[in-house]
């Protein structure tokens, strides 16, 4: 059956210058049972050896081995069914085709349970979430789910960090009515079917100030070589996250837009408008440029998966623009987008302001699914300035 760049930009702060076994399953949080959900996987993805195509088995069997049954390449996905100790799933195997290592994972399902498993990048820990709600904490990398419903769709979110990077893979699995071999073939058909209806995923990223007002931090007052400093406040953002695809006030966004049924793409980089204000009157506004804000495919199209990379950076409008003295909003990543709605995303950013990132997979017109990746608070304005922070990495920070 057939079936580039460096760091990213965004407007400088605009209010300041300058194979798992269950043993391995570790409690959520100290006192917190380790849920009954989550047990020892069977049908674990082998992220070392490549793609999964016909004639390639790509999964790693147990003592009783595990069988392709039937793999589907479809013009959208690709799945296949498997077998093992008389245990028939669907897996699909669409991400874990990818050929980099770090972007490869995959889920296998029965009417009972979901098999989840990602690359073993040596990470102390990694924390899965299903459907928003966190389900473990493994030194692992699978795990099997048995708290699923026949019939339903379930996310999974999986979040470590490992090599100085944060790394995040996002999977949706369609747990099949029945475990027999007509009814996994529908449920590939189903699969395939779903992914076909997406049109387009636009990536955002997005960094706003939380307060209503902000001030240019003692510390660097005297030496940030900003136009407005004491005495003066900058007008934030005054909102929390939020995943709106328009309309949330930002110091600086990066919009990128990849297609799966044409090949060029799409890219809107933006910035809002830094206000100045002294004792309650606005005495200045200017945008930061977006010339540091990028966002560029890095594989050819295929129609199911393509590799990405944005990165922002940008200035306080009123503040030097380089050099040691620079302040301002640092972000970049790399992320691998599936047509189905599975992701990877890895990167770093400054730590402040406050930020957001988004995936947003569009069926038709403006009707699409939401899938948050990151949502991190500012540690310190101060975090603005070159040299005054380590780097936060890019994960799933628990907000979605």
């Amino acid at each position: 059956m057939q079936w580039q760049r460096s760091v990213p930009r965004v407007l400088a702060a605009a209010a300041v210058p300058a194979v798992l076994l269950a043993s391995s399953l570790t409690p959520a949080s100290a006192g917190e049972a380790t849920p009954r959900s989550a047990s020892e996987a069977v049908f674990v993805l082998d992220s070392d050896h490549g793609t999964f195509t016909t004639g390639k088995q790509g999964f790693t069997g147990h003592a009783t081995g595990i069988k392709p049954i039937a793999t589907y390449i479809g013009k959208a996905t690709d799945t296949q069914l498997l077998s093992a100790g008389g245990q028939k799933v669907i897996a699909d195997v669409t991400l874990a085709a990818s050929p980099t290592k770090n972007e490869r994972a995959a889920w296998a399902a029965s009417s009972h349970f979901v098999d989840v498993s990602w690359p073993d990048l040596h990470a102390g820990r990694y924390t899965v979430y299903r459907d928003g709600v966190r389900i473990a904490v493994t030194t692992g990398h699978s795990l099997r789910d048995t708290g699923v419903r026949a019939g339903s769709e379930v996310s999974y979110q999986i979040s470590g960090e490992a090599g100085g990077l944060g790394h995040t893979w996002g999977l949706t699995a369609t747990v099949p009515t029945a475990d027999d071999a007509a009814t996994l073939t529908r449920t590939a058909q189903r699969v395939e079917e779903r992914a076909r209806g997406y049109t387009k995923t636009a990536v955002v990223w997005r960094s706003f100030i939380r307060q209503k007002w902000a001030s240019v931090p003692k510390e660097l007052g005297s030496i940030s070589g900003c136009k407005y400093t004491r005495g003066y406040q900058y007008k934030g953002d005054n909102r929390g996250f939020s995943s709106k695809v328009t309309g949330p006030s930002f110091r600086a966004g990066l919009r990128g837009v990849v297609y799966w049924t044409k090949s060029p793409y799409d890219l809107f980089p933006e910035t809002g408008w830094t206000k100045v204000y002294r004792n309650g009157v606005e005495v200045d506004r200017r945008k930061a440029s977006t010339r540091g804000i990028d966002f560029r495919t890095r594989t050819r199209f295929d129609g199911k998966t393509r590799a990405v990379h944005g990165e922002i950076e940008a200035t306080d409008p009123f503040c030097p623009s380089g050099g040691i003295r620079r302040a301002g909003i640092g972000v970049f990543y790399d992320a691998r987008l599936a047509r189905n709605g599975d992701f990877y995303v890895s990167g770093k950013y400054r730590q402040a302001p406050d930020h957001e990132m988004y995936l947003y997979g569009y069926t038709s017109g403006n009707r699409h699914s939401t899938k948050t990746v990151h949502q991190s608070k500012m540690r310190s304005l101060l975090c603005l300035s070159q040299p005054a922070c380590e780097l936060g990495t890019i994960g799933n920070s628990g907000g979605y």
